[in-house]
């Protein structure tokens, strides 16, 4: 499990600073995506799957794909970063960070190291730098890392350690997120490495192959053991994701932005991003107010 666990990336959506009045209410929607939000002032009301949290200063409010989420302020001055990411692969309805590193929906942050990682990775989305994309995945899995440490830490002092510890086993999870009880195979990450790299480039089943020196059938079988779904799924997957960055961060034409990824038909990459995140990419840009 832990090899599957260390071949997963965390794919760096968007970032912004928010900020809103007592009227401002968010009505309850399904999330696409993973979003991290870091209280900067004030106060609001989250209801994340129909279960309340009061959010004040400081707290970090981990939301995973696939919940529903609204809220509203409870003051005049409510600040908030907030953050969207999606991992590399699917996990059957479940959330890797919730299910496996039991990540808990509301992190107090300790000595505002959060806070810091958060500065971090919008001051080097803001900036010129050609290192920006990989300070900013590099700031994004030291926050991933200290939310699963600090998450711990509050598990620990509200459970007892033999509970705790048999809590933490495989077994809860089994069902929900797909495994691999092998090491990934360096000729399977030569190849994921080259499409992260390139997502924008035309590519066949015997291309991929080629790239790991197997043979068709081979490759794809011993791909989606290793990965969990077949090639051109997972290159699809990842061309989702470099869309809805760029739909994020850019005001590039939605047709413009299809072409940019390797789709040659704007309607078909439409129907495929509302596939991936159940909506369109033009209501996925819309959201980004919120």
């Amino acid at each position: 499990m832990n090899s599957y666990i260390n071949a997963i990336r965390f794919n760096f959506l968007y970032i912004d600073i928010y900020s809103f009045g007592r009227t401002w209410v968010y009505p309850e929607d399904y999330l696409p995506y993973c979003i991290v939000r870091y209280i900067l002032s004030g106060s609001a009301i989250f209801f994340v799957d129909g279960k309340e949290f009061k959010v004040t200063v400081g707290d970090i409010v981990y939301l995973p794909v696939g919940c529903r989420l609204s809220c509203h302020a409870l003051n005049e001055d409510f600040q908030f970063y907030s953050m969207r990411f999606a991992t590399s692969v699917n996990y059957n309805n479940g959330d890797l960070l919730t299910d496996y590193f039991y990540v808990p929906t509301i992190i107090k942050d300790q000595g505002e190291l959060g806070r810091q990682y958060f500065d971090h990775i919008y001051q080097w989305v803001k900036s010129e730098s050609e290192t920006k994309m990989f300070r900013v995945r590099g700031y994004l899995d030291l926050l991933i890392g200290y939310m699963i440490e600090q998450g711990k830490k509050d598990a620990s002092q509200k459970m007892s350690a033999p509970f705790f510890e048999q809590d933490f086993t495989l077994e809860r999870i089994k069902t929900r997120i797909q495994q691999s009880d092998v090491q990934l195979d360096s000729r399977i990450q030569v190849v994921i490495d080259y499409i992260i790299l390139h997502p924008s480039e035309q590519y066949t089943i015997l291309e991929m192959s080629r790239m790991a020196e197997l043979s068709e059938s081979r490759f794809r079988t011993l791909f989606k053991k290793q990965v969990g779904k077949k090639p051109l799924e997972y290159l699809n997957e990842i061309r989702m994701m470099t869309a809805a960055r760029k739909l994020l961060i850019s005001g590039d034409n939605i047709s413009d932005i299809a072409y940019e990824i390797g789709f040659e038909d704007p309607n078909y990459f439409s129907r495929i991003f509302k596939k991936y995140f159940c909506m369109t990419p033009k209501q996925y840009r819309d959201n980004a107010k919120y």
